[in-house]
């Protein structure tokens, strides 16, 4: 069953220093905080909240091939949306459509937020995943099993599969 962060979560976290009305009217800034802080990223660390906010409101929102909707959305569909949201950029739907567009980034300590991590998952010389970089590792990204989701590149399955990241050039 898909579900969305804000019903995945049910225990408030005191905030404090940060008022409620800063936060987009859609999302719950309890179940923002209490997120992420399981998902073990800083956000004091982030430079664009923005990203943040919206992979919070497509957390858990279904994987479907081709999808690009919150009916159901595939893994570059989610990264086209997030870049065209986020940073107003039009990349195409296809992770190897998108890898070409890129300065390929082969040192995983040298991603940066917003970097897109590509994956050869189906095949060994052909990009099959794509995902957005956040921080110390973790990126999101819409599974197959899972749908929207956060992960580590250092988890097993994501180590084996790593091809490069990508930083989209100007």
């Amino acid at each position: 069953m898909c579900l969305t962060a804000q019903d995945s979560l049910d225990t408030p976290l005191p905030i404090q220093g940060i008022a409620d009305n800063s936060f987009p009217a859609d999302i719950d800034s309890a179940k923002f905080f209490e997120f992420y802080k399981k998902e073990d990223i800083d956000l004091t660390q982030t430079n664009n909240m923005a990203l943040y906010y919206e992979v919070f409101r497509w957390y858990k929102t279904c994987y479907r091939y081709s999808g690009s909707s919150d009916k159901g959305i595939d893994c570059s569909g989610f990264s086209q949306m997030l870049y065209k949201k986020i940073y107003g950029k039009d990349v195409p739907h296809g992770s190897y459509s998108i890898y070409p567009l890129c300065i390929p980034i082969k040192d995983k300590s040298k991603l940066q937020e917003g970097d897109f991590v590509f994956f050869t998952i189906r095949s060994k010389s052909r990009i099959s995943h794509v995902g957005v970089y956040l921080q110390n590792g973790q990126f999101a990204h819409a599974s197959t099993q899972a749908g929207v989701i956060i992960s580590n590149l250092s988890e097993a399955y994501y180590t084996k599969y790593w091809y490069r990241g990508g930083r989209l050039k100007d």
